[in-house]
């Protein structure tokens, strides 16, 4: 009885390692059946999602025209032989695969009844048929997911540069702050910052300032204790022209840690560095899109898409007071649109 027992244990084994063969077989096509689909519904979205965020005014990010012209002629020209080698050497081995997986439970129902000799023969049959079309389907779905593997790297790097838009575009419109004549929305992220009241709230960057906007819960109305009204309310902490900043990078924040971004500012602003706390993703965001901007390739995108000339700041910018004359002396940043006279603190307007 022992021999026997051991005899069946050692066929269900062989059964589970057919199995096995056969679900990685399956497996392998519906990835390559999936990712198919999802590029093929990706593309046919993107160009339209950049049409909309174009159209409510986002003016960054100018490379997207060209990645997304050029990832619709790739499509356009991989995608009918893709789609036939799926078709022809992929898609047909399911059937095989569905006649094994009967064959399969065939040969547990021979085990279950005792029919050992015989289950025998048949796991012996099928092990070798089953890893063969496992080995057959790897290879076949392999040479469809390879090229797809290139396209969806490119599709989600574009994917998310416009869902950095999308966002950006949401969180302006939600803004208590109105943007200046020439300004453009770049970057929005939400996040917390590290000091004072540590409230949340979104940094918001654009080709001439840095914002952060605070919001704090106001409880209007309570009964016996529990909150039965409240609004919202957001007021601007910080407001700096984006010049003003020197550096933004990436650390931990918080007693636990946290990941998040610190900006420094320049030395003659008086400023300690603020420290927000963010998710890891989003302070590589960032440091990315303020190294865009300060680099002026911000500017050269907006100006771009938007038509215009872009206007190039002077190595020395020279500004006199319309008032008494004087010059301006300290450094005019980037992004600064009026200064103040030293002297007789008339507004100096920055042309």
């Amino acid at each position: 009885m022992a021999q026997v027992d051991r005899e069946r244990e050692s066929l269900y084994s062989r059964v589970n390692s057919i199995e096995s063969d056969l679900s990685s077989a399956s497996r392998s096509i519906s990835d390559v059946e999936s990712k198919l689909a999802y590029i093929e519904s990706a593309m046919g979205s993107l160009p339209s999602r950049l049409v909309t965020v174009r159209g409510r005014g986002y003016a960054a990010m100018g490379h997207l025209e060209n990645s997304i012209d050029l990832l619709t002629r790739k499509w356009t020209e991989s995608a009918p032989l893709l789609k036939q080698t799926f078709l022809n050497n992929v898609q047909p081995l399911t059937a095989q695969i569905r006649v094994l997986e009967a064959e399969t439970q065939r040969l547990r129902t021979e085990i279950d009844k005792g029919n050992l000799a015989a289950s025998h023969v048949l796991a012996s049959r099928l092990s070798i048929n089953a890893s063969s079309l496992r080995a057959r389907a790897i290879s076949e779905a392999s040479k469809v997911s390879a090229p797809l593997n290139e396209l969806a790297a490119s599709l989600d790097a574009i994917d998310r540069d416009l869902k950095v838009a999308e966002k950006t575009l949401e969180l302006f419109s939600q803004a208590s702050f109105p943007l200046k004549q020439g300004e453009s929305p770049v970057l929005a992220i939400e996040g917390k910052i590290m000091i004072s009241d540590k409230s949340n709230g979104t940094l918001f960057f654009t080709n001439q300032r840095f914002i952060f906007e605070g919001k704090r819960e106001i409880v209007l109305e309570k009964k016996f204790f529990i909150v039965t009204k409240k609004k919202i309310e957001k007021s601007v902490s910080i407001e700096q022209p984006i010049g003003a900043l020197q550096e933004i990078y990436k650390g931990r924040v918080g007693l636990i840690a946290w990941t998040g971004i610190y900006i420094r500012y320049k030395p003659e602003r008086g400023l300690e560095e603020t420290p927000f706390d963010v998710k890891g993703w989003e302070a590589d965001i960032i440091t990315r899109f303020f190294n865009y901007i300060i680099g002026g390739e911000a500017d050269k995108d907006i100006a771009m898409i938007k038509g215009v000339q872009v206007k190039e700041a002077p190595a020395i910018q020279i500004a006199r007071c319309p008032n008494c004359g004087a010059p301006y002396t300290r450094e005019i940043y980037k992004g600064e649109t009026s200064v103040q006279c030293e002297y007789c603190r008339t507004l100096i307007v920055i042309r």
